[in-house]
């Protein structure tokens, strides 16, 4: 029984990671609104508080894509809350979403696998040239906003096998070191923290579980991704670690307090 229970307890420990080269920093780390849409302004309130990243969950609604946790009903389509507002704001601020020249990240989550959906969201975003531009070689078009598809793996898959250069990317969320380097369809990560991480987010983070967070950040890093964790815990000492670690996207449902917790 001993043996039983030690066995079942290591099967869903986290594989530890290999230490991998940090090399330089990619960026500093941004500030990602998760399910940006459940708050009460959807992006508005994650621009007031000067995130860099917003996140928008999308079903097929008739004709349109539209918004939304689980289905109808919709927060709205994905061109008035989102699509619209940004290439507004972009047009007024010389450019960039913040009218500093930086880059923005629209993450569209696919909660459907649909070919109906895939087809309105590669219609609807091939109408917006302030977004990024992706060949199959793995050059980049730098635009105000990178559009990222995560979820639905199938789809997203297929998505970005259609014809170059296209105005999104692609992430996995799976991550292993033995990962090829990146290249024009597939640029990000986005993990789950518990399949890597045990830290519960209060108090000091033990060394053997900081180690391993830079070890997941370097790692994806090394393929040339950059790399969101979600469901992390969202206090502030988790906070502090990811963004000690160099994580490109600090995951939070709390706008304001992340925003307080990276001011200068």
């Amino acid at each position: 029984m001993r043996r039983l229970v030690l066995a079942l307890f290591l099967s869903a420990c986290p594989p530890v990671l290999p230490p991998v080269d940090a090399g330089p920093a990619i960026n500093p780390s941004w500030k990602h609104a998760h399910n940006d849409y459940e708050h009460a302004r959807p992006l508005l309130d994650a621009l007031e508080q000067r995130f860099e990243s917003v996140e928008a969950d999308v079903w097929l609604d008739g004709a349109d894509v539209g918004v939304s946790h689980a289905g109808p009903p919709f927060k709205g389509s994905l061109k008035a809350l989102y699509l619209d507002p940004l290439a507004a704001r972009i047009a007024a601020n010389a450019g960039s979403v913040h009218g500093d020249g930086k880059p923005f990240f629209l993450w569209i989550d696919l909660k459907q696998g649909s070919a109906a959906l895939q087809d309105a969201l590669a219609t609807q975003l091939a109408e917006y040239p302030f977004l990024t531009r992706f060949d199959d070689a793995g050059e980049a078009q730098a635009g105000a906003v990178t559009v990222v598809f995560t979820g639905d793996n199938t789809a997203k898959k297929a998505l970005v096998e259609r014809a170059a250069p296209r105005p999104y990317v692609r992430d996995s969320n799976d991550y292993a070191p033995t990962d090829a380097p990146a290249d024009g369809k597939w640029g990000f990560y986005a993990v789950n923290y518990y399949s890597f991480m045990q830290w519960d987010g209060a108090g000091t983070i033990p060394r053997a579980q900081k180690l391993q967070l830079e070890r997941l950040v370097n790692g994806a890093h090394a393929t040339g991704r950059r790399l969101r964790i979600y469901s992390n815990p969202d206090t502030a000492a988790y906070w502090a670690e990811a963004k000690a670690a160099h994580l490109d996207f600090v995951n939070t449902d709390k706008l304001a307090e992340l925003a307080a917790a990276f001011a200068p």
